[in-house]
């Protein structure tokens, strides 16, 4: 066997390994960016939820103010029937 022999028998499948490794770590990279811009995604829609549901909850209070507004009413209107 002579020496070019040698390197190729060696070489070839240390560049394969070394290829191979290289492929893997780009998959790897592409994955933890999509991961990232999944995340940031999933940030915005929650920050949608929040800011709807705070609103919802605020339409809810005022509701509950009204029908409490209108209980008290009520109830004031069956005071003064009751007194006569």
């Amino acid at each position: 066997m002579n020496d070019t022999q040698l390197y190729f028998a060696i070489g070839v499948p240390v560049f394969a390994v070394m290829m191979s490794f290289l492929g893997n770590m780009l998959q790897m990279n592409t994955l933890n960016a999509r991961f990232t811009s999944l995340e940031g995604r999933i940030d915005n829609l929650e920050a949608t939820f929040n800011t709807r549901f705070a609103i919802l909850e605020a339409r809810l209070d005022t509701l509950i103010g009204k029908v409490i507004e209108i209980d008290n009413r009520l109830t004031r209107v069956e005071a003064r029937l009751d007194l006569r």
